[in-house]
């Protein structure tokens, strides 16, 4: 299966986003349409509400190419899971926002150490509005979310036809949208982005888009620094299983990755000196976050288990998926057990989607298989 292009992906996730937005705020409001008028706004918000279907319809031979039509169902994937979180979180969708707004104002260190998001939203709620300022809170809601869903799933399944076949792409496309549901969580905007985010550093890397890597790198790292730092370490799993060692390019993207991912937090603790230190518990030697994630290891078993199943039986070596996804995603859990809490399910969905990569590709290989002995059979 080929792999899209980065301007073809960024070509999706910038055109879909403008889309998104105009799709949500196209409606007619009551007010001007009162009495048996109504019924005149409700048909045309039918319409506005089908359009995007009966478009789809007309321009259907511009996505008869797997890779394109894979990019497509992406963005639908993450306009569906907007939609459900949305709808999951009601009343809460105004907390989320206020929230992650305060996050800028406060001097906590989660807040201090990722601005990025907080100013994001900001902007949004400035431009578009919520329901304390003249415009709508689900709509920004979804709009926020969908900026950061999209990019998601667009950089899973880019990295998908980069490591594993057709089928198993697929497979692994439609893991991670069931698991991005164990990301919705009230309070913070752009949950799926720690997953997304991660994955798409791994596909700057594995594509070998270095200088791109860096950008991102940096720009990411203002919102979250540790999914800058974990896939730096697939380069050294990639060497690793290739039988080689680094070359120097490899080596100065490494440390380029590993020292943003220091340096930026760094520099923005530097920038508030009164960061308050609380939720660190581990910088004050109290190491009872740990005990906490082993005794909710039930809890993240469970959640795991149709994809540790399938890696456990299906797993017979090592591959060139398990060196990139697995190095990148066991550094990140293993500092999610050191400093966070597994009980928060979204800080566990990188792990979680990095399992989704190995048992697709153990799955798809097996239905693989068994269409190749149906042909030479029948």
């Amino acid at each position: 299966m080929s792999t899209p292009p980065l301007r073809l992906v960024l070509g999706f996730w910038i055109v879909t986003n403008i889309l998104v937005v105009i799709w949500w705020r196209l409606e007619l409001s009551d007010r001007y349409l009162p009495g048996a008028w109504r019924y005149v706004g409700i048909a045309i918000y039918v319409i506005v509400a089908l359009a995007p279907l009966a478009i789809l319809f007309h321009i259907r031979r511009s996505f008869l190419n797997p890779v394109v039509l894979g990019l497509l169902v992406s963005c639908c994937l993450a306009a569906s899971i907007t939609g459900h979180e949305a709808n999951l979180l009601r009343d809460q969708m105004q907390y989320s926002l206020d929230h992650e707004r305060e996050f800028a104002h406060m001097n906590l260190v989660e807040g201090v150490m990722r601005p990025l998001i907080s100013k994001i939203v900001e902007v949004y709620v400035q431009i578009l509005g919520d329901d304390h300022l003249r415009g709508s809170t689900y709509r920004t809601h979804i709009a926020i979310n969908y900026m950061f869903d999209s990019l998601s799933f667009l950089a899973v399944f880019a990295l998908a036809t980069l490591l594993l076949s057709r089928t198993s792409a697929w497979l692994c496309l439609f893991l991670f949208a069931f698991y991005t549901q164990a990301a919705i969580y009230p309070g913070r905007m752009g949950p799926v982005f720690l997953a997304g985010g991660l994955f798409w550093q791994l596909f700057l890397i594995v594509s070998r888009h270095y200088p791109a890597a860096i950008i991102s790198g940096l720009i990411i790292s203002f919102a979250r620094a540790d999914i800058v730092f974990a896939p730096a370490f697939a380069l050294l799993g990639l060497a690793a299983f290739e039988r080689r060692w680094p070359s120097a390019k490899e080596w100065g993207l490494f440390a380029a990755l590993i020292g943003i991912s220091l340096a930026v937090p760094k520099m923005l603790i530097w920038m508030h000196p009164a960061t308050d230190y609380g939720s660190f518990l581990v910088t004050k030697g109290d190491f009872s976050k740990l005990v906490v994630n082993l005794q909710t290891m039930k809890l993240v078993v469970a959640i795991a288990s149709p994809v540790l199943a399938i890696v456990i039986v299906r797993t017979f070596a090592l591959t060139r998926t398990i060196a990139v996804v697995g190095s990148a995603c066991l550094v990140h859990v293993g500092l999610v057990f050191l400093i966070a809490d597994f009980s928060e399910t979204r800080l566990i969905v990188p792990a979680l989607a990095g399992l989704a990569f190995v048992a697709s590709e153990g799955l798809g290989k097996l239905l693989e298989g068994q269409k190749e002995t149906q042909a030479d059979s029948g």
